[in-house]
């Protein structure tokens, strides 16, 4: 694994993922949310390759209705 890539980021990307299954929501649709082109940048970002952005999951979260469980 990445050293800069955390639990935290895979944790996130695999929550998205499954939520955006439920809503049958794409990885183009998250990408248009957050005003970025390319469905690869949100791949990246699901798989755990890069980290999601602070404001880009809170975009996300309000665009989408999703709850992002912090850790406890």
């Amino acid at each position: 694994m990445n050293a800069k890539i955390s639990n935290t980021d895979i944790a996130i990307g695999a929550y998205l993922d499954a939520r955006m299954k439920d809503k049958h929501l794409t990885q183009v649709d998250i990408a248009k949310a957050i005003g970025r082109k390319a469905q690869s940048y949100v791949s990246d970002r699901l798989t755990g390759k890069k980290s999601f952005l602070i404001s880009e999951l809170d975009i996300i979260a309000r665009w989408s209705g999703f709850l992002i469980p912090l850790p406890s």
